[in-house]
């Protein structure tokens, strides 16, 4: 008989009381087989107990090893090692593989495994503290070195300036965490209902935006008559790269802070003096300057009205019924107060508990401007998200922190209303 027979099949309790008498047998001198073909099939054995795939066959191959131990003469034979009847490595079901109708233990540490396996990205909690001690100039953990590795496809941590004969290290900057960037827009939209209302694209590369500007209007038909062919005019919108960039530069002593007093203090530069600047090329930019075209350029300002109210009807009452589809009144904080302080001619204040419907202040419109439109009619994109590259200029003893980023913007043709009240003295 084979010796692998001895331990497959529905005979394996058999097989081992043969194993036993074989045994007995080569001991008195019965059976041609030797000890050392007795002490082989122990070994294959111990073999299976390594290759148990569940805790019952385990406790079934122990029960097999007693057995033999019990049977066997002292002295002449070896008993298998208690290691190797060890208990598995206990693991929650939920961690077992399943290969067909089998479920077997993963071997090893799994918990351990999956970590090691982890990816980070520009969201991970990991990544955020990598890009500020990075910034910092601080000496990174190994997972966080992991996870810059993960997040922008290189472990370097140390920025080191090109030259005219070798090319620099981490000069594509650090992008940065992706929870940062959703505060940093969370606080514009706040501020800003110009910027929340307005429709933003993330693609990496120029843009083409076709839009349909006129169309002939559906019409009612008789049973059976044909539809008339359709009328169409397409536009297109097309934004390429304009660069924004921003340093900003503290001194060695005020460097040295906690990772969230940096971060903390990042999002506030960065919001005045990146984010400030976009919402402002929203509504002001001129493409002459290498700036996105803002929803009021080239759009001639209306100044006729008596009241800020006066004004907007004058506003609105020049543009199309197409643009005034879904549209909005935006005014500045000093057309705003005019609005609520108004007193009217019983000595009331009509509008002291809030502006009027439809109309919203926003703190980036300039002076007395008044701005009318569908803000999905304006597209923005940022070709990527803000960057950051670190400095030190040893003469002045700062740290320069430089942010950059590449954007562009622009209205759809004849969308957009625009007004300045002139108040009277």
């Amino acid at each position: 008989m084979e010796i692998a027979s001895f331990f497959v099949g529905k005979n394996k309790k058999e097989n081992l009381k043969k194993l036993v008498k074989a045994y007995r047998n080569c001991q008195k001198g019965e059976n041609k087989m030797t000890i050392e073909e007795i002490e082989a099939r122990k070994k294959e054995l111990e073999k299976r107990i390594d290759e148990a795939k569940t805790t019952e066959e385990l406790e079934e191959l122990k029960t097999e090893v007693e057995a033999v131990n019990s049977e066997v003469p002292d002295g002449k034979a070896e008993e298998v090692k208690e290691e190797k009847v060890e208990e598995p490595v206990v693991v929650d079901e939920r961690e077992l593989i399943r290969v067909g109708s089998e479920t077997i233990t993963p071997i090893g540490n799994f918990k351990e495994e999956r970590k090691m396996e982890k990816k980070y990205t520009r969201a991970s909690e990991e990544y955020r503290n990598a890009w500020a001690k990075t910034l910092m100039g601080v000496e990174l953990n190994e997972e966080e070195k992991r996870a810059i590795g993960d997040a922008v496809g290189t472990t370097a941590t140390t920025f080191v300036a090109s030259t005219a004969n070798a090319q620099g290290i981490n000069n594509v900057g650090l992008y940065i965490p992706t929870s940062i960037i959703l505060a940093l827009n969370e606080r514009a939209e706040q501020e800003s209902p110009i910027w929340r209302d307005i429709r933003k694209y993330q693609v990496n590369g120029n843009v083409t935006v076709p839009y349909l500007d006129d169309a002939d209007d559906a019409k009612f038909y008789v049973e059976l008559a044909p539809t008339a062919n359709e009328g169409q005019e397409f536009k297109a919108l097309v934004l390429t790269g304009k660069e924004l960039a921003k340093n900003i530069e503290l001194t060695w002593k005020a460097d040295q802070m906690t990772v969230d007093g940096f971060v903390n203090y990042i999002i506030d530069e960065l919001y005045d003096k990146m984010f400030k600047a976009k919402i402002t090329a929203v509504i002001y930019g001129n493409p002459s300057n290498n700036e996105p075209k803002g929803l009021t350029n080239g759009v001639t300002a209306v100044t006729t009205g008596a009241t800020p109210i006066d004004t907007i009807a004058n506003v609105k009452a020049g543009m199309s019924d197409k643009a005034k589809r879904g549209a909005r009144v935006y005014i500045s904080s000093a057309v705003a107060d005019a609005i609520r302080y108004y007193k009217n001619g019983e000595g009331n204040y009509p509008y002291l508990v809030g502006l009027p419907a439809g109309v919203e202040e926003d703190p980036f419109l300039l002076n007395n401007d008044i701005a009318v439109g569908n803000m999905k009619n304006y597209v923005w994109n940022e070709q990527e998200d803000i960057r950051i590259d670190r400095d030190i200029d040893m003469r002045k003893r700062t740290a320069i922190y430089g942010g950059y980023q590449v954007v562009d913007g622009a209205p759809k043709a004849n969308a957009f209303g625009y007004g300045q009240f002139t108040p009277t003295v």
